[in-house]
């Protein structure tokens, strides 16, 4: 059996990725966070590491999560629908490339 290139619930993260993701998150200047409980650590501290240095924090999300109320723009829904909708040219899909934009 072979296993999957995955981290399972309650495995430790690999050092060196986990290294570079906080190197990464702490050099970003734009930090999307797309469709995430934001409950899973120490994953979930990664938006907080770009925010604290510097970075604007967008976030996609069905509900609102614990990092909502640091981001510079927080639009809720689906992603797929969010993504679909900056190739679109329906009206409604104006706010979204508006708030984008403003960002």
């Amino acid at each position: 059996m072979m296993r999957p290139a995955v981290v399972w619930f309650g495995e430790a993260l690999p050092r060196r990725e986990w290294e570079f993701a906080t190197q990464a998150a702490g050099a970003a200047e734009l930090f999307l966070v797309i469709g995430t409980s934001a409950l899973v650590q120490p994953a979930a501290s990664l938006p907080m590491i770009a925010k604290q240095s510097g970075a604007r924090l967008i976030e996609v999300n069905p509900e609102p999560t614990s990092i909502t109320r640091f981001a510079d723009l927080a639009i809720q829904g689906k992603a797929a629908e969010i993504f679909g909708a900056l190739g679109g040219a329906s009206a409604s899909e104006d706010r979204v490339r508006s708030e984008l934009h403003r960002v």
